[in-house]
């Protein structure tokens, strides 16, 4: 079926273009926002169609020629074709209609922190596929765009992409579809390669050929981690304060903004308070928000290592950082360590109500939530109001220019009786 002239009123996060027609909202693949275009549906459901744009009709007036040669395939970034004042009004009503719709708070004005638009990020993440040749998926797809360049990394990683890809390239021809991911981080004075390993017959030919490599290279499979040159960690710093990376630790990708997004966050705390830090990772929210004073819990088990490390890498005096699930908490647990106020940012997924129970039941005032998905943060904020808090001080940071991610950082307050 095919519907002319639909206005394209909004975009979702994973980049579809919403649109009005005469019976239900469509979400659009291949739209651009402002623009009206003629659409195939592809898929009709109870509430919306599932659709595509096969033309358009009246151009977006916000509409730019994307820098990116890859974009109109490549499925990284998903708004890059529209100016970049556009994308920041289109992120603040991201937040503002979650928060209506879930939460029943109306916000009137939201500020947002603008990032430089391309360089920004210190890692990246790409497919290889059976020649060595390194790719990203497509738009809404599995199948891969070849790329020599990406406009959202930091020059240093663009600067070594061909000689990475030879690299890859030279171990494919060896053992054909041997790799199938790789990971590229940097902290703009080194580079680290997390390669992903399908074939372990081709960790010998590595380790021996690689050995002496200018980058730092891991290699990981289903069962073992690998370091096989260099080093299997990145030193990172923000602000006054220095950070050990592992290959799997979690760090924020965009190096102009984290700073900012930190101080954010520091300023909803009282100063000396102790914090249970929530998915605290290798402790650099924890740091660079708090400095000192810190209960952190973290499943994973190597983040607390380097959590430990980078306590004491940054002097710190007064620390625990504890290798659990973020569910373990509970009343006793924060009575004992007399903990002051919670910082949280967790994975897009959100709380359980567990966690937001357990932090209602105790007479914290103060919960900091950083937030990269503003519908799981508009439920949790409806589930604390449930149980006696009120969101204040809102505010937003751009840590994903071209795309429709966001970061939200907020405050919640306990209301007094």
């Amino acid at each position: 079926m095919v519907i002319k002239d639909i206005k394209i009123i909004d975009i979702l996060q994973d980049g579809r273009g919403v649109g009005r027609t005469d019976t239900k909202i469509a979400f659009i693949e291949k739209a651009i926002f402002g623009e009206t275009c003629h659409i195939k549906v592809n898929n009709e459901k109870k509430n919306f169609y599932e659709a595509e744009k096969i033309k358009t009709s009246k151009k977006s007036p916000y509409y730019r020629k994307p820098p990116c040669p890859y974009y109109n395939e490549c499925g990284g970034c998903s708004i890059m074709d529209i100016n970049y004042e556009t994308q920041i009004d289109l992120k603040k009503n991201l937040i503002k209609n979650a928060i209506e719709k879930l939460a029943n708070i109306r916000i009137d004005k939201i500020e947002l922190e603008k990032s430089p638009e391309f360089f920004y990020r210190n890692k990246i993440r790409l497919k290889v596929d059976r020649k060595g040749r390194l790719a990203y998926n497509k738009k809404y797809s599995n199948d891969l765009v070849l790329i020599k360049d990406c406009l959202l990394a930091r020059d240093i990683i663009r600067d070594n992409l061909e000689e990475i890809e030879k690299l890859t390239m030279d171990i494919s021809q060896k053992y054909p579809e041997s790799i199938s991911e790789i990971s590229i981080r940097t902290n703009n004075k080194e580079i680290m390669l997390n390669l992903t390993i399908n074939n372990e017959k081709a960790n010998s030919y590595i380790k021996k050929n690689y050995i002496n490599s200018k980058f730092h290279i891991n290699l990981i499979t289903d069962n073992s981690l690998a370091n096989i040159s260099g080093k299997d960690y990145l030193l990172y710093k923000i602000d006054k304060n220095k950070f050990k990376i592992s290959l799997n630790d979690f760090y924020q990708v965009n190096d102009f903004m984290v700073d900012k997004l930190y101080k954010i966050a520091k300023s909803n705390l009282d100063k000396d308070k102790k914090i249970l830090d929530l998915f605290c990772g290798s402790a650099t929210s924890s740091i660079a928000i708090n400095k000192d004073h810190i209960i952190g819990v973290e499943i994973n088990k190597n983040a607390i290592k380097d959590a430990n490390e980078n306590a004491k890498l940054n002097e710190l005096n007064d620390y625990k950082f504890i290798a659990k699930n973020a569910n373990f908490i509970n009343q006793k647990f924060i009575k004992e360590n007399n903990v002051e106020a919670v910082v949280l940012d967790p994975p897009r997924a959100g709380l359980s109500k567990e966690i937001i129970k357990t932090i209602s039941k105790t007479n914290i005032e103060k919960v900091v939530y950083i937030s990269c998905n503003p519908q799981t943060l508009a439920r949790d904020i409806n589930r604390f109001q449930n149980n006696g808090y009120k969101m204040k001080n809102i505010r937003a940071v751009d840590m994903f220019p071209q795309t429709m991610h966001v970061e939200t950082i907020l405050l919640i307050s306990r209301i007094e009786d």
